[in-house]
Protein backbone atom coordinates (compact mmCIF):
# COMPACT_ATOMS: atom_id res chain seq x y z
CA UNK A 1 0.00 0.00 0.00
CA UNK A 2 1.30 3.67 -1.05
CA UNK A 3 2.12 5.61 1.99
CA UNK A 4 -0.12 8.60 2.62
CA UNK A 5 1.53 11.95 3.69
CA UNK A 6 -0.55 14.05 6.04
CA UNK A 7 0.03 17.59 5.70
CA UNK A 8 -1.07 20.16 8.67
CA UNK A 9 -3.29 21.60 6.64
CA UNK A 10 -4.97 17.88 5.29
CA UNK A 11 -5.06 17.45 9.32
CA UNK A 12 -6.66 20.32 10.26
CA UNK A 13 -9.13 19.47 7.93
CA UNK A 14 -9.83 16.04 8.75
CA UNK A 15 -9.71 16.97 12.34
CA UNK A 16 -12.87 19.98 11.34
CA UNK A 17 -14.30 17.43 9.46
CA UNK A 18 -14.71 14.73 12.05
CA UNK A 19 -15.67 17.41 14.89
CA UNK A 20 -18.66 18.84 12.76
CA UNK A 21 -19.83 15.20 11.56
CA UNK A 22 -19.78 14.53 15.46
CA UNK A 23 -20.40 16.80 17.84
CA UNK A 24 -24.20 17.03 17.99
CA UNK A 25 -24.03 13.37 19.43
CA UNK A 26 -20.65 14.18 21.98
CA UNK A 27 -23.63 16.60 24.58
CA UNK A 28 -24.13 14.23 27.29
CA UNK A 29 -28.08 14.98 27.57
CA UNK A 30 -27.65 14.38 31.54
CA UNK A 31 -25.63 17.56 32.00
CA UNK A 32 -28.00 19.80 30.41
CA UNK A 33 -29.74 21.99 33.10
CA UNK A 34 -32.93 23.99 32.37
CA UNK A 35 -31.83 25.84 29.45
CA UNK A 36 -33.76 28.66 27.71
CA UNK A 37 -33.36 31.05 24.76
CA UNK A 38 -34.98 34.27 24.25
CA UNK A 39 -34.85 35.49 20.68
CA UNK A 40 -36.22 38.81 19.67
CA UNK A 41 -37.53 39.35 16.24
CA UNK A 42 -38.03 43.56 16.61
CA UNK A 43 -40.76 44.99 15.22
CA UNK A 44 -43.11 42.21 14.62
CA UNK A 45 -46.39 43.18 15.44
CA UNK A 46 -49.08 40.47 16.54
CA UNK A 47 -50.28 39.83 13.32
CA UNK A 48 -47.44 39.51 10.74
CA UNK A 49 -47.05 35.85 11.11
CA UNK A 50 -50.75 35.16 9.62
CA UNK A 51 -49.79 37.53 6.36
CA UNK A 52 -46.33 35.57 5.82
CA UNK A 53 -45.14 32.05 5.30
CA UNK A 54 -43.45 31.40 8.85
CA UNK A 55 -42.33 27.43 8.96
CA UNK A 56 -40.50 27.77 12.03
CA UNK A 57 -42.86 30.11 14.13
CA UNK A 58 -46.06 27.79 13.14
CA UNK A 59 -43.76 24.68 14.11
CA UNK A 60 -43.44 26.68 17.57
CA UNK A 61 -47.24 27.39 18.03
CA UNK A 62 -48.09 23.62 16.91
CA UNK A 63 -45.68 22.22 19.53
CA UNK A 64 -45.63 24.86 22.18
CA UNK A 65 -47.64 28.11 23.00
CA UNK A 66 -48.82 31.25 21.05
CA UNK A 67 -50.47 34.63 22.26
CA UNK A 68 -52.66 36.10 20.47
CA UNK A 69 -50.62 38.79 21.25
CA UNK A 70 -48.24 40.50 23.30
CA UNK A 71 -49.30 43.84 24.97
CA UNK A 72 -45.95 46.47 25.22
CA UNK A 73 -45.34 48.97 28.20
CA UNK A 74 -45.17 52.53 27.40
CA UNK A 75 -44.14 54.23 25.60
CA UNK A 76 -43.92 51.27 22.95
CA UNK A 77 -40.16 52.01 21.86
CA UNK A 78 -36.88 49.16 21.31
CA UNK A 79 -34.98 49.56 24.24
CA UNK A 80 -37.72 50.42 26.84
CA UNK A 81 -39.97 47.50 25.75
CA UNK A 82 -36.42 44.94 25.55
CA UNK A 83 -35.49 46.27 28.97
CA UNK A 84 -38.94 45.07 30.58
CA UNK A 85 -39.30 42.03 29.01
CA UNK A 86 -35.88 40.88 30.83
CA UNK A 87 -36.95 43.23 33.77
CA UNK A 88 -40.59 42.53 34.45
CA UNK A 89 -40.36 46.13 35.03
CA UNK A 90 -41.99 49.03 33.99
CA UNK A 91 -39.70 51.53 31.89
CA UNK A 92 -40.38 53.84 35.11
CA UNK A 93 -39.37 51.35 37.19
CA UNK A 94 -35.85 49.97 35.01
CA UNK A 95 -35.12 53.10 33.76
CA UNK A 96 -34.81 53.27 30.43
CA UNK A 97 -37.86 55.34 29.90
CA UNK A 98 -37.04 56.39 26.04
CA UNK A 99 -34.62 55.85 23.38
CA UNK A 100 -33.51 59.22 24.24
CA UNK A 101 -33.27 60.19 27.74
CA UNK A 102 -31.97 63.12 29.56
CA UNK A 103 -30.11 64.06 33.04
CA UNK A 104 -30.72 67.60 33.45
CA UNK A 105 -28.62 67.19 36.71
CA UNK A 106 -25.35 66.39 34.70
CA UNK A 107 -26.40 67.26 31.46
CA UNK A 108 -25.61 64.13 30.09
CA UNK A 109 -27.93 62.33 27.53
CA UNK A 110 -28.83 58.59 26.62
CA UNK A 111 -29.01 57.69 22.25
CA UNK A 112 -28.86 53.97 20.97
CA UNK A 113 -26.37 55.95 19.19
CA UNK A 114 -23.64 57.19 22.14
CA UNK A 115 -21.67 55.28 24.29
CA UNK A 116 -24.22 55.72 27.07
CA UNK A 117 -25.67 52.44 26.59
CA UNK A 118 -22.61 51.14 27.93
CA UNK A 119 -22.61 53.20 30.99
CA UNK A 120 -24.40 51.41 34.54
CA UNK A 121 -25.84 54.67 35.71
CA UNK A 122 -28.81 54.28 33.17
CA UNK A 123 -30.03 50.80 34.16
CA UNK A 124 -32.43 50.92 37.33
CA UNK A 125 -33.95 47.17 36.99
CA UNK A 126 -32.77 43.65 37.40
CA UNK A 127 -32.30 42.15 34.03
CA UNK A 128 -32.60 37.85 33.97
CA UNK A 129 -29.24 37.41 33.31
CA UNK A 130 -28.01 39.29 35.90
CA UNK A 131 -30.66 37.20 38.37
CA UNK A 132 -28.98 34.05 36.63
CA UNK A 133 -25.36 35.29 37.32
CA UNK A 134 -26.28 36.47 40.82
CA UNK A 135 -27.64 32.84 41.49
CA UNK A 136 -24.55 30.70 40.05
CA UNK A 137 -25.96 30.36 36.61
CA UNK A 138 -23.76 31.22 33.32
CA UNK A 139 -25.38 33.26 30.59
CA UNK A 140 -24.93 34.77 26.83
CA UNK A 141 -26.47 37.13 24.86
CA UNK A 142 -26.18 37.95 21.61
CA UNK A 143 -27.11 42.00 20.91
CA UNK A 144 -30.18 42.01 23.71
CA UNK A 145 -30.60 45.58 24.25
CA UNK A 146 -28.50 46.65 27.30
CA UNK A 147 -26.56 43.59 27.98
CA UNK A 148 -23.03 45.46 26.98
CA UNK A 149 -23.36 47.76 30.32
CA UNK A 150 -22.69 46.14 33.43
CA UNK A 151 -25.72 46.52 35.65
CA UNK A 152 -25.84 45.67 39.54
CA UNK A 153 -22.24 44.75 39.36
CA UNK A 154 -22.89 41.23 36.37
CA UNK A 155 -22.42 41.46 32.93
CA UNK A 156 -23.48 38.30 31.28
CA UNK A 157 -20.37 35.75 31.04
CA UNK A 158 -20.52 36.01 27.47
CA UNK A 159 -21.66 38.89 25.52
CA UNK A 160 -21.32 40.46 21.55
CA UNK A 161 -20.68 44.10 21.15
CA UNK A 162 -23.75 45.29 19.44
CA UNK A 163 -22.89 45.10 15.03
CA UNK A 164 -25.79 45.39 13.09
CA UNK A 165 -24.14 44.26 10.00
CA UNK A 166 -23.56 40.75 11.68
CA UNK A 167 -25.06 38.08 9.94
CA UNK A 168 -27.73 36.76 10.86
CA UNK A 169 -26.63 33.10 10.23
CA UNK A 170 -23.53 33.57 12.19
CA UNK A 171 -25.36 34.64 15.04
CA UNK A 172 -27.45 31.47 15.36
CA UNK A 173 -24.36 29.40 14.59
CA UNK A 174 -22.95 31.48 17.88
CA UNK A 175 -25.47 30.42 19.75
CA UNK A 176 -25.61 26.63 19.04
CA UNK A 177 -22.00 26.69 19.37
CA UNK A 178 -22.17 28.13 22.87
CA UNK A 179 -25.00 25.14 23.64
CA UNK A 180 -22.31 23.12 22.49
CA UNK A 181 -19.84 23.96 25.16
CA UNK A 182 -19.11 21.37 28.20
CA UNK A 183 -21.42 21.67 31.40
CA UNK A 184 -18.77 23.21 33.10
CA UNK A 185 -18.70 26.98 30.86
CA UNK A 186 -22.40 26.02 29.26
CA UNK A 187 -24.58 29.22 29.58
CA UNK A 188 -28.31 28.19 30.75
CA UNK A 189 -30.13 31.80 29.80
CA UNK A 190 -28.93 32.48 26.14
CA UNK A 191 -30.83 35.58 23.71
CA UNK A 192 -30.68 36.04 20.13
CA UNK A 193 -31.61 39.69 18.69
CA UNK A 194 -32.49 39.95 15.02
CA UNK A 195 -33.16 44.09 13.88
CA UNK A 196 -35.77 42.55 11.34
CA UNK A 197 -38.60 43.42 10.49
CA UNK A 198 -38.55 46.77 12.57
CA UNK A 199 -36.30 47.94 9.98
CA UNK A 200 -38.33 47.32 6.99
CA UNK A 201 -41.52 48.44 8.82
CA UNK A 202 -40.47 51.62 9.44
CA UNK A 203 -38.58 52.35 5.78
CA UNK A 204 -41.24 50.58 3.84
CA UNK A 205 -44.36 50.53 6.08
CA UNK A 206 -46.45 48.00 8.47
CA UNK A 207 -47.44 44.68 6.49
CA UNK A 208 -45.33 45.96 3.61
CA UNK A 209 -44.50 43.59 0.94
CA UNK A 210 -40.76 43.98 2.46
CA UNK A 211 -41.69 43.86 5.83
CA UNK A 212 -43.43 40.50 5.39
CA UNK A 213 -40.52 39.15 3.35
CA UNK A 214 -37.98 40.71 6.33
CA UNK A 215 -40.03 38.28 8.82
CA UNK A 216 -39.82 35.12 6.20
CA UNK A 217 -35.56 35.84 6.42
CA UNK A 218 -35.62 35.74 10.19
CA UNK A 219 -37.93 32.82 10.29
CA UNK A 220 -35.68 31.16 8.39
CA UNK A 221 -33.12 31.67 11.37
CA UNK A 222 -35.04 30.59 13.83
CA UNK A 223 -35.88 27.68 11.55
CA UNK A 224 -31.69 26.96 11.61
CA UNK A 225 -31.71 27.21 15.51
CA UNK A 226 -34.95 24.76 15.99
CA UNK A 227 -33.40 22.38 13.51
CA UNK A 228 -29.62 23.25 15.29
CA UNK A 229 -31.32 21.85 18.56
CA UNK A 230 -32.88 18.95 17.25
CA UNK A 231 -29.74 17.99 15.59
CA UNK A 232 -28.38 17.92 19.05
CA UNK A 233 -31.30 15.97 20.42
CA UNK A 234 -31.87 18.84 23.13
CA UNK A 235 -34.86 19.41 21.72
CA UNK A 236 -36.73 17.62 25.08
CA UNK A 237 -33.95 20.15 27.04
CA UNK A 238 -34.12 23.71 25.75
CA UNK A 239 -36.82 25.93 26.07
CA UNK A 240 -37.14 28.93 23.16
CA UNK A 241 -39.37 31.56 23.42
CA UNK A 242 -39.60 34.47 20.54
CA UNK A 243 -40.58 37.72 21.12
CA UNK A 244 -40.99 41.14 19.68
CA UNK A 245 -40.69 44.72 22.06
CA UNK A 246 -43.58 46.22 19.43
CA UNK A 247 -45.52 46.45 16.39
CA UNK A 248 -45.84 49.00 13.74
CA UNK A 249 -48.49 51.32 12.43
CA UNK A 250 -48.60 53.44 9.23
CA UNK A 251 -47.88 57.44 9.02
CA UNK A 252 -48.61 60.20 6.67
CA UNK A 253 -47.18 63.69 6.03
CA UNK A 254 -50.91 64.45 6.04
CA UNK A 255 -50.93 63.79 9.83
CA UNK A 256 -48.38 65.75 11.69
CA UNK A 257 -48.42 68.11 14.52
CA UNK A 258 -46.59 70.84 14.74
CA UNK A 259 -45.44 72.08 17.75
CA UNK A 260 -44.45 75.61 16.90
CA UNK A 261 -47.64 76.70 15.71
CA UNK A 262 -48.70 77.01 19.71
CA UNK A 263 -44.77 77.53 21.51
CA UNK A 264 -41.65 79.42 21.01
CA UNK A 265 -39.41 76.34 20.25
CA UNK A 266 -36.66 78.78 22.42
CA UNK A 267 -38.54 78.60 25.27
CA UNK A 268 -38.06 74.47 25.86
CA UNK A 269 -35.89 71.80 25.17
CA UNK A 270 -37.08 69.24 23.27
CA UNK A 271 -35.04 65.42 24.76
CA UNK A 272 -37.40 63.55 22.56
CA UNK A 273 -39.94 64.38 19.99
CA UNK A 274 -42.68 62.10 18.89
CA UNK A 275 -44.72 59.61 19.06
CA UNK A 276 -43.94 60.51 22.92
CA UNK A 277 -42.36 64.24 23.61
CA UNK A 278 -40.30 64.94 25.69
CA UNK A 279 -40.14 68.57 26.82
CA UNK A 280 -38.09 70.33 29.65
CA UNK A 281 -39.28 73.98 29.30
CA UNK A 282 -36.61 76.85 30.50
CA UNK A 283 -36.47 77.99 34.21
CA UNK A 284 -40.05 80.05 34.73
CA UNK A 285 -41.71 78.73 31.75
CA UNK A 286 -43.37 75.33 32.68
CA UNK A 287 -46.99 76.44 33.32
CA UNK A 288 -47.07 78.90 30.33
CA UNK A 289 -45.65 76.34 27.75
CA UNK A 290 -47.98 73.40 29.33
CA UNK A 291 -51.21 75.71 28.95
CA UNK A 292 -49.98 76.46 25.28
CA UNK A 293 -50.03 72.96 24.43
CA UNK A 294 -52.54 71.26 26.83
CA UNK A 295 -55.42 72.03 24.46
CA UNK A 296 -53.84 72.67 21.66
CA UNK A 297 -54.38 70.22 19.18
CA UNK A 298 -57.33 66.94 19.21
CA UNK A 299 -54.80 64.35 18.15
CA UNK A 300 -52.64 65.25 21.31
CA UNK A 301 -52.57 64.60 24.84
CA UNK A 302 -50.86 66.99 26.82
CA UNK A 303 -49.48 65.64 30.55
CA UNK A 304 -47.16 67.39 33.69
CA UNK A 305 -45.02 65.18 35.09
CA UNK A 306 -46.98 63.11 37.78
CA UNK A 307 -50.58 63.91 36.51
CA UNK A 308 -49.63 61.15 33.34
CA UNK A 309 -52.49 58.62 33.04
CA UNK A 310 -52.00 55.72 35.64
CA UNK A 311 -52.23 53.51 32.83
CA UNK A 312 -49.02 54.39 31.01
CA UNK A 313 -47.03 53.86 34.51
CA UNK A 314 -45.10 56.94 33.28
CA UNK A 315 -44.73 59.12 36.51
CA UNK A 316 -42.14 57.84 38.94
CA UNK A 317 -38.92 58.50 37.57
CA UNK A 318 -36.30 61.05 37.77
CA UNK A 319 -35.44 61.97 34.42
CA UNK A 320 -39.08 61.55 33.14
CA UNK A 321 -39.24 65.69 31.55
CA UNK A 322 -41.44 67.95 33.25
CA UNK A 323 -44.30 68.08 30.56
CA UNK A 324 -44.99 64.60 27.97
CA UNK A 325 -46.91 64.82 24.91
CA UNK A 326 -48.95 61.85 23.40
CA UNK A 327 -49.79 61.91 19.84
CA UNK A 328 -52.49 59.53 18.62
CA UNK A 329 -52.40 56.46 16.56
CA UNK A 330 -51.07 57.82 13.06
CA UNK A 331 -49.81 61.18 14.04
CA UNK A 332 -46.18 62.44 14.52
CA UNK A 333 -44.73 65.93 16.52
CA UNK A 334 -42.44 68.17 14.84
CA UNK A 335 -41.55 71.72 13.81
CA UNK A 336 -41.92 73.35 10.49
CA UNK A 337 -38.51 73.46 10.09
CA UNK A 338 -37.67 70.26 10.33
CA UNK A 339 -40.96 69.15 8.33
CA UNK A 340 -39.55 71.53 5.26
CA UNK A 341 -36.23 70.50 4.75
CA UNK A 342 -36.80 66.55 5.22
CA UNK A 343 -39.55 65.68 2.18
CA UNK A 344 -39.13 62.05 3.76
CA UNK A 345 -40.40 62.21 7.09
CA UNK A 346 -42.04 60.47 8.69
CA UNK A 347 -41.17 57.00 7.88
CA UNK A 348 -43.99 55.24 6.08
CA UNK A 349 -44.31 53.07 9.75
CA UNK A 350 -43.11 53.59 13.57
CA UNK A 351 -43.89 52.81 16.84
CA UNK A 352 -44.10 54.18 20.61
CA UNK A 353 -47.76 55.24 20.68
CA UNK A 354 -50.45 53.98 23.59
CA UNK A 355 -49.99 50.09 24.17
CA UNK A 356 -53.54 50.35 24.16
CA UNK A 357 -53.94 50.61 20.59
CA UNK A 358 -54.04 46.38 18.77
CA UNK A 359 -50.96 48.18 16.21
CA UNK A 360 -48.27 48.06 19.13
CA UNK A 361 -49.03 44.58 20.33
CA UNK A 362 -45.88 42.44 19.69
CA UNK A 363 -45.38 38.45 19.30
CA UNK A 364 -44.62 35.58 22.04
CA UNK A 365 -44.21 31.75 21.24
CA UNK A 366 -43.07 29.41 23.36
CA UNK A 367 -42.14 25.75 22.59
CA UNK A 368 -39.81 23.17 25.08
CA UNK A 369 -39.94 20.58 27.82
CA UNK A 370 -41.48 23.44 29.90
CA UNK A 371 -44.36 24.39 28.01
CA UNK A 372 -47.27 22.18 27.11
CA UNK A 373 -48.35 21.56 23.51
CA UNK A 374 -50.47 23.60 21.59
CA UNK A 375 -51.53 25.91 23.79
CA UNK A 376 -53.02 29.22 23.27
CA UNK A 377 -52.64 32.62 25.46
CA UNK A 378 -54.87 35.71 25.20
CA UNK A 379 -53.02 38.98 25.16
CA UNK A 380 -50.99 39.74 28.00
CA UNK A 381 -48.84 41.99 29.09
CA UNK A 382 -44.53 41.93 28.85
CA UNK A 383 -43.98 42.56 32.37
CA UNK A 384 -44.94 38.91 32.78
CA UNK A 385 -42.22 37.36 30.84
CA UNK A 386 -39.43 37.41 33.40
CA UNK A 387 -41.48 35.82 35.98
CA UNK A 388 -41.92 32.69 33.38
CA UNK A 389 -38.13 32.54 32.90
CA UNK A 390 -37.22 32.38 36.29
CA UNK A 391 -39.68 29.61 36.64
CA UNK A 392 -37.98 27.90 33.86
CA UNK A 393 -34.24 28.49 34.83
CA UNK A 394 -35.06 27.47 38.51
CA UNK A 395 -33.72 30.96 40.02
CA UNK A 396 -35.25 33.20 42.60
CA UNK A 397 -36.94 36.36 40.62
CA UNK A 398 -36.21 40.16 41.76
CA UNK A 399 -38.61 42.35 42.76
CA UNK A 400 -40.75 43.00 39.43
CA UNK A 401 -44.14 44.49 38.07
CA UNK A 402 -45.24 41.16 36.92
CA UNK A 403 -45.96 37.46 37.99
CA UNK A 404 -46.21 34.39 37.23
CA UNK A 405 -49.58 33.48 37.39
CA UNK A 406 -50.78 35.22 34.00
CA UNK A 407 -48.43 32.56 32.11
CA UNK A 408 -48.43 29.51 34.56
CA UNK A 409 -51.19 27.46 32.59
CA UNK A 410 -49.48 27.06 29.72
CA UNK A 411 -46.01 25.30 31.78
CA UNK A 412 -46.00 21.40 32.17
CA UNK A 413 -44.96 21.98 35.87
Amino acid sequence: MRDTKITPVLFIFIITLLSTCSIHRQIPQEDFKPTLILVSFDGCRYDYPNMATTPALDEMAAEGVKADGLKTSFPSKTFPNHLTIVTGLYPEHHGIIANRIYDDVNDETYTLGNGAVLESKWYQGEPVWVTAERQGLRTATFFWPGSEAEIGGYRPTYYKAYDNDFPYNKRVEQVLAWLDMPEATRPQFLSLYFDEPDHSGHEFGPASTEAIAALERVDKQLASLLDGIEERHLEDKVNVIVVSDHGMTSLSRDSVIFLDDYINMSDIKMVDYSPVAAIRPNPGKLEEVYQALKDAHPHMKVFKKGEVPEKYHYNDYKFIQPIIAISDLHWTMTTHDFFNSHPNYPSKGTHGFDPDYQDMNAIFYAKGPAFKKGVSLPVFRNTNIYELMCHILEIQPAPNDGSLEVTKGVLEK
